[in-house]
């Protein structure tokens, strides 16, 4: 008896030949399992999407405050969290400022406005070492002289050089955009 044709696999006799027999039950027994997988994962999202209580998006896809999916740097949620830092004096630049008052302003640097004008001073570092950096000449020692792969690390180096600069180097420049922005004038 030559049976051809199993499940798809033509050209080999599956009854006289045992290891090409036991390779078909493998790669069914795979196939299988892999449907089931498929199939239990449609259902899950069916049932999940349903259900008014359960976000189909997984809690690790949704950003943090004004935070772009798929943004590598870390921003500046959480940075300052001490009790001292709600009552903090301006440094760098922003430290000379005195309000109309006479006064010098009080920062909360735990507040969403700050993190926010931590944000705007690092977009701003950012455009000045992006500006440096393009006067810095290009060798082509190790090969492509654009190499994209080498472009991108670089754009990522500076990305967290610029965030560096901005917790560590005290500009001033988020003190005095939360103190504009605040109303402490």
């Amino acid at each position: 008896m030559d049976i051809q044709n199993i499940n798809g696999f033509s050209g080999t006799n599956y009854l006289t030949d045992s290891k090409s027999s036991v390779n078909a039950a493998k790669s069914n027994a795979e196939q299988n399992k892999f449907l089931d997988l498929v199939n239990s994962m449609r259902n899950n999202s069916v049932k999940k999407s349903s259900d008014k209580n359960v976000p189909s998006v997984a809690s690790s896809q949704i950003s943090t405050n004004h935070r772009l999916n798929g943004d590598y740097t870390k921003g500046f949620a959480g940075t300052y969290t001490n009790e001292k830092d709600k009552t903090a004096k301006p440094v760098g630049i922003a430290s000379s400022y005195k309000s109309t008052k006479g006064k010098q302003p009080v920062i909360d640097k735990t507040s969403e406005l700050y993190e926010q004008s931590m944000e705007l001073e690092n977009y701003l570092v950012k455009m000045m070492l992006s500006s440096a950096r393009k006067t810095v000449q290009k060798t082509s020692l190790f090969g492509k002289e654009n190499d994209y792969a080498r472009e991108m690390y670089e754009d990522m180096m500076y990305d967290n050089y610029a965030e560096s600069l901005t917790k560590n180097a005290n500009f001033g420049l988020a003190d005095q955009i939360y103190i504009e922005l605040s109303g402490q004038r």
